[in-house]
């Protein structure tokens, strides 16, 4: 069998189309004008009733056969609907037009099979069925309709694999977050007792060169502490299930109470605070702590010791809250500035300098986000960076 031609059966147009490939089949074959009529007229009739009572139509336009004895044949395909049952009354002319006529529906799946005889004068040769499938395929005009169609088909297409490599891409996600979470429940056990342990041997009698070794090992294992909590975070925050204790809190007098435990995360720099006036805000203290940690910690990670980091609130017009943390250090590229909020993304040119998973700002913008606030970032390459976040007002000043 040598598939020639396929037309989709939605409308008008497409019995136009089903006339013309199959009047053209029959005429490359070579068979008479008045057998490629009646041909053509019995696959149009056909493909009629098809797009008029039916879903999902397809004609398929076939040399079937083998050796010395081949058929032209028309396969039209169709789903079966309520007005199927005065289908076959609408198909009687059809098949007073062509030798062959076969009806089936399996599974409420119709299939109508209609076939006439290639004579041996029409010299059908392996070469010349080749040449035939080739003309439809390379050399067939078509027509601005059909042109429309084969771009809709594609756009199809590219949108059926799209979906698909969606899904992959959900799929794999939702193991990674999955493996995250495992991965970090079962090594948050042990490295807190490691951390229990080295502790106790800092508060125990040793030599000051073993002192010296242990608070190495406590400071290292903290580090993987951090890693492993946001690992935890993020598995959380992705699967929707993050806790928050919303709460109405002082804003002014919640920074104060921070103050000393951010400017002892960042000893080696100049912390400076500016505060607007104190007004109320909903927020989860512990989740806020965090995105300050997070930001301030990588303004002194990331500028040289010594200079100094600013940290600004303001309030806006329309009551929400505005803070500001502008570091002097090396800055980022403007395609930094559209990926730093990325899970796992790092800045190419300090990944070897400085450690880090890429996860901190994720979890940030993600904190800051269900807060009902937005989270950004100005910068100059080698100038310092500003990261912003805003906490919305309490109802009473939206």
């Amino acid at each position: 069998m040598i598939h020639l031609v396929q037309v989709a059966l939605e409308n008008e147009m497409d019995l136009t189309l089903a006339y013309k490939k199959s009047n053209k089949a029959a005429a490359l074959i070579g068979l008479s004008i008045s057998t490629q009529t009646a041909f053509a007229t019995a696959v149009s009739e056909v493909c009629r009733e098809i797009i008029d009572k039916t879903h999902e139509g397809s004609l398929s336009i076939e040399i079937q056969g083998s050796n010395d004895r081949h058929d032209l044949a028309a396969v039209i395909t169709y789903l079966e609907t309520e007005g199927v049952d005065n289908l076959r009354e609408g198909l009687q002319h059809a098949k007073k037009l062509v030798p062959v006529f076969n009806h089936s529906i399996i599974n409420s799946r119709g299939k109508i099979e209609l076939k006439l005889n290639i004579p041996r004068s029409a010299k059908l040769s392996n070469e010349k069925m080749k040449a035939i499938k080739s003309y439809f395929e390379l050399v067939e005009p078509n027509t601005p309709y059909e042109e429309l169609r084969q771009r809709n088909t594609l756009l199809f297409q590219i949108n059926e694999q799209s979906e698909t490599a969606l899904r992959q891409a959900e799929y794999l996600n939702e193991q990674k977050n999955e493996f995250l979470s495992v991965a970090g429940h079962e090594l948050k056990t042990p490295l807190t007792i490691l951390r229990a342990y080295t502790q106790m041997a800092l508060r125990s009698e040793c030599s000051p060169a073993t002192l010296a070794h242990i608070k190495k090992v406590d400071t290292q294992a903290l580090k993987l502490q951090t890693m492993i909590l946001q690992l935890l975070d993020i598995s959380r925050i992705e699967k929707g299930i993050a806790d928050y204790n919303i709460e109405l809190v002082d804003f002014n007098g919640y920074l104060n109470d921070m103050a000393d435990l951010i400017r002892l995360l960042v000893p080696s720099h100049e912390l400076l605070i500016t505060m607007d006036e104190s007004r109320m805000v909903n927020i989860d203290k512990l989740r806020i702590e965090q995105v300050f940690m997070n930001i301030v910690g990588n303004a002194a990670k990331y500028s040289p010791s010594g200079e100094q980091i600013m940290l600004d609130t303001r309030f806006l017009d329309n009551g929400d809250l505005l803070i500001s943390v502008r570091d002097q250090g090396i800055g980022m590229s403007e395609e930094d500035l559209h990926k730093v909020f990325e899970k796992f993304y790092r800045v190419q040119d300090i990944t070897t300098l400085f450690n880090g998973l890429g996860m901190g700002l994720f979890i940030c913008s993600k904190i800051i986000t269900d807060h009902g606030g937005k989270i950004w970032v100005e910068s100059i390459k080698g100038q310092g960076s500003t990261f912003f976040f805003t906490l919305p007002a309490p109802v009473e000043f939206s």
